[in-house]
């Protein structure tokens, strides 16, 4: 009688935790209105998107022959379509409108980060507070 019981409690435990993780992540991906992807190549911005204001589908290449990434904007988001580095990390993200984790291509050094409007207005760098908690890392 008592392994059944503790059994229960443990299944109980178990599917309680399973349904606090699958809740956590669906409203992860809800909780911001991340319409703004900015581009950075080598450490260097080199173009900001207000992903809501996209009608149009557009393609453009960054890098040199041997490391480049072809990028796509759409009205469904931006993404890595098309890049000659081995991995292939950075095509399989797909296409994405928003998330806390950005696009990356290791290799060529290109990411895709996505922000909120109100912190790319304010012109600082960076997420506009310094000592927010970072959904990626958790610092």
């Amino acid at each position: 009688m008592r392994k059944k019981t503790n059994l229960l409690i443990t299944l109980a435990l178990a599917v309680l935790c399973i349904g606090l993780l699958g809740m956590w992540m669906i409203l992860r991906q809800r909780g911001s209105q991340q319409n703004i992807a900015e581009i950075v190549y080598q450490g260097e911005l080199i173009r900001t998107i207000d992903l809501s204001s996209i009608k149009d589908t557009e393609t453009f290449t960054v890098g040199e022959p041997g490391a480049q990434n072809t990028i796509q904007i759409s009205p469904d988001g931006i993404g890595v379509i098309e890049a000659d580095c081995r991995d292939q990390i950075c095509v399989k993200q797909g296409i994405r409108s928003h998330g806390p984790e950005p696009i990356v291509c290791l290799p060529h050094k290109l990411s895709i980060r996505f922000k909120d409007s109100a912190d790319s207005s304010n012109g600082s760098e960076g997420t506009g507070d310094e000592n927010a908690l970072d959904a990626v890392t958790g610092r």
